[in-house]
């Protein structure tokens, strides 16, 4: 009896140290794989409805401002169903054109082939300033696609910045084109208020042969848009652990990853 309990518990013990082993070699393989640093490999690759860097040089010259038609969807934006707005931090943005879509208007983001088109990331090697005059001639781009009524969604009382990519671009086209009626105002402190009815709405920010509307006089400050809308996808291989400012921007997106 004393040697059957003996033997059982050398058994037990020659099993604990066999699985203590592959423990540890487990955690050794998976040392060896894991970078030294805390920031594993973010895959975004680059999207083939999306412009070359070749294409964006092109592009950023306003005389090009049509060749877009290569890049955007047929119909879009359709008529009277086309949405703005101007100077608005990323969370706002996002919650102004997720109520738009809400109500069956079109906004920038959505004439494109890709939902990546307007992802920073997808533009590796643009400078700064360039991806900002990219910004300006596809919103340009827009505003001329613009036909019948449109709408801007902006707090009444307020006028949009001098230096808004809105202002100084989009509407200088849907001016200029001829092709836009009027530009109804939805107030945008309303859109939480389920008594607004926005479709009632009687503010127009312009109409049709009015000049056009004055800015914001005191704003200095040139107007930038999202790094990367809110609901893009970012592909992570491993866990990514972001240390820099630089590392949350880039995994930044929809799955809060940083």
């Amino acid at each position: 009896m004393l040697f059957s309990v003996s033997s059982r518990k050398g058994c037990f013990l020659f099993l604990l140290s066999i699985l203590s082993s592959l423990l540890l070699s487990s955690q050794s393989c998976t040392a060896l794989a894991t970078p030294a640093g805390d920031f594993e490999t973010v895959i975004v690759p680059h999207d083939r409805d999306v412009p070359t860097m070749e294409d964006v040089e092109q592009l950023v010259k306003p005389e090009n401002v049509l060749k877009f038609e290569r890049w955007a969807s047929d119909g879009q934006p359709p008529k009277d169903k086309a949405v703005y707005y101007s100077g608005q931090k990323t969370q706002m943005t996002n919650k102004i054109l997720n109520w738009a879509k809400n109500q069956g208007f079109t906004s920038i983001r959505d004439i494109w082939k890709s939902q990546n088109f307007r992802d920073r990331r997808q533009y590796k090697g643009i400078a700064d300033d360039t991806w900002r005059k990219y910004q300006e001639i596809f919103s340009s781009f827009y505003a001329i696609r613009t036909e019948g009524k449109a709408y801007l969604i902006f707090p009444h009382g307020q006028k949009p910045k001098g230096k808004s990519i809105f202002w100084q671009f989009e509407l200088t086209e849907l001016i200029n084109q001829n092709k836009v009626e009027q530009i109804v105002w939805i107030n945008q402190n309303r859109l939480d208020d389920k008594t607004y009815k926005w479709q009632e709405e009687k503010t127009t920010y312009w109409k049709k042969g009015d000049p056009k509307p004055p800015h914001d006089l005191n704003s200095t400050t040139m107007e930038t848009e999202t790094v990367a809308p809110v609901d893009d996808f970012v592909e992570v291989v491993g866990k990514a652990r972001c240390t820099s400012r630089a590392q949350k921007e880039l995994v930044w997106g929809r799955r809060g990853l940083c």
